[in-house]
């Protein structure tokens, strides 16, 4: 039957095309993330000085690096790998305003020596990580496939913008990790507010 098809192509003279596949734009990194995104990028870096969103709409396939010196990173959307804040000046947030949906990290989020830490509603594959910060560290309603520890977290820094009750205190709500919780270390004037999280945080 193809023989036949062919033969009747190449008598009647009519042209048998292929169509060309298409061909997506190459996926770049975003080397100075300093404002909101939503394209998909491979990796994304922030420089000193710099404030990045990553908006919902966005896409990062491997991992996002805030540098010593960057001035905020906020991440509400899925990170295939890894999210490593050093030395953030400002506020780092990973998960949404609200904390309306869920986003996924491929690997582990890892955010040290930087101030404000807000990580809510977040899952990754292997650790939640936060350590010697100075400002406000929350992580609630997470989900880590090994270990959560916040740990080594310095005495409060006041930066004037609370409206809450305790805002130097280091909570854990409802958080969850297939290993273990640990809470060790932390400067002694920090207050612990630790709820219904699980495995129950080993505090040292």
């Amino acid at each position: 039957m193809r023989t036949s098809i062919i033969t009747l192509a190449m008598l009647t003279g009519v042209a048998l095309s292929v169509a060309a596949p298409t061909q997506s734009a190459p996926v770049k990194n975003l080397k100075d993330c300093n404002g909101t995104y939503s394209g998909t990028y491979r990796n994304v870096t922030v420089q000193a000085g710099g404030s990045c969103t990553l908006s919902p709409g966005a896409t990062v396939l491997g991992g996002v690096h805030a540098k010593k010196g960057a001035a905020n990173l906020l991440v509400y959307t899925d990170v295939g790998h890894n999210i490593q804040a050093d030395g953030v000046t400002g506020t780092v947030i990973i998960g949404p305003p609200g904390c309306k949906f869920d986003p996924v990290v491929g690997n582990n989020i890892h955010v040290n020596a930087s101030h404000n830490v807000l990580i809510c509603e977040t899952t990754t594959k292997n650790n939640i990580l936060v350590t010697d910060n100075d400002g406000r560290v929350t992580v609630r309603d997470s989900v880590a496939g090994n270990n959560i520890h916040v740990d080594r977290n310095r005495a409060w820094v006041k930066d004037g913008g609370e409206h809450h009750n305790r805002p130097g205190a280091i909570r854990l709500l409802r958080d969850s990790a297939g290993n273990h919780i640990h809470v060790f270390h932390n400067d002694p004037s920090r207050v612990l507010v630790l709820k219904d999280d699980s495995p129950a945080p080993v505090v040292k």
